[in-house]
């Protein structure tokens, strides 16, 4: 029987929802940068090792996915067009994702120059799918393996003969590349494989039609929905949230976070030779001042007028007089 004659598109609806599951999350730690990026909340909260390992979490999902969406795909398409490599539906899928990867670098370069996306989640996806091909035909065990194999790399084949630009995707580096989203090949091509295996051991299933709406209500069905319309969500989602922080700002403006201008008045302040403890009072006291006379807002963003520089350079002196007294 042909997909066709299934009924439409076929899938295993808990995978679409894992799937959305993903994404939504994803959402919420961009919304969280995004928050930090336009001063509504501490500027290092997505610095946070909870944050951190967060992400990291989210992207070991995606992949575990990709592997073992692969397995599924595999065992749909095998049984009408045989290997899933001659399978058109694939090859059209996996352009999509590189061309949207290519898409993602431009406009990263563009937009973030001192850290670029050059090989993000998508380039990883892409990567590690074509990498991941001929393992279809393999037993789990070998994905497994080879799983924890490239787990392992970075920690015994690390050296800077990787440190070129050329071989940063690699991951086999010791050099952290500037980028607003690194995931090297290794070692994040384990989790495709460990996906890959997970479904080769879990026996999957022929994949059944679903038709939109069909046996789904409410958050499940919305979902499964992002699920199956996941590079679109994927693409879509940060667009969006710059769009609504941009809009906001035309009505209201959060109030500068205090912390990294106090640490990089203190860091001046020890480095031209006071001592730390008193550059700390001084800064404190420079931002409260600041504040009372109604000029924390330009001066935390950096556009004091002449007349507002001397203001704050005479408080400044003030501070530091006082401090020092104390």
């Amino acid at each position: 029987m042909t997909a066709a004659e299934r009924g439409g598109p076929i899938r295993l609806p808990l995978v679409d929802l894992a799937r959305g599951l993903a994404l939504w999350a994803m959402l919420v730690f961009h919304l969280i940068w995004d928050l930090a990026a336009f001063g509504w909340i501490d500027a290092d909260a997505p610095h946070t090792p909870f944050l951190r390992w967060f992400g990291h979490a989210i992207a070991v999902s995606f992949l575990l996915l990709v592997g073992y969406s692969l397995v599924l795909a595999q065992n749909a398409t095998g049984l009408e067009q045989g290997p899933l490599w001659r399978s058109a539906k694939f090859w059209r899928r996996w352009g999509q994702i590189a061309l949207a990867a290519a898409a993602i670098s431009a406009v990263s370069f563009f937009l973030f120059a001192e850290t670029p996306i050059f090989f993000g989640m998508l380039h990883c996806i892409a990567l590690s799918s074509l990498i991941a091909l001929p393992l279809l035909a393999a037993p789990a065990a070998l994905a497994f393996v080879l799983g924890v194999a490239a787990l392992a790399a970075p920690h015994f084949l690390a050296s800077s003969l990787f440190d070129a630009k050329i071989f940063w995707w690699t991951g086999l580096g010791t050099y952290q590349p500037p980028s607003n989203d690194f995931r090297p090949l290794l070692p994040w091509l384990a989790f495709v494989l460990f996906g890959m295996a997970l479904a080769k051991w879990a026996k999957l299933p022929l994949p059944v039609s679903t038709r939109r709406g069909r046996g789904e209500r409410g958050l499940g069905r919305a979902l499964t929905f992002c699920g199956r319309h996941s590079l679109a969500f994927y693409l879509i989602h940060q667009p969006v949230l710059f769009g609504l922080f941009t809009l906001l700002g035309f009505f209201v403006t959060p109030t500068p976070d205090a912390g990294p201008f106090q640490r990089q008045c203190a860091m001046q302040c020890v480095n031209a030779g006071a001592a730390a403890e008193l550059c700390e009072k001084s800064c404190a006291c420079v931002i409260d001042r600041a504040k009372s006379a109604g000029l924390w807002n330009v001066l935390a963003r950096d556009r004091l007028t002449e007349a507002q520089k001397s203001l704050v350079h005479d408080a400044a002196m003030a501070c530091y007089a006082d401090s020092a007294t104390k």
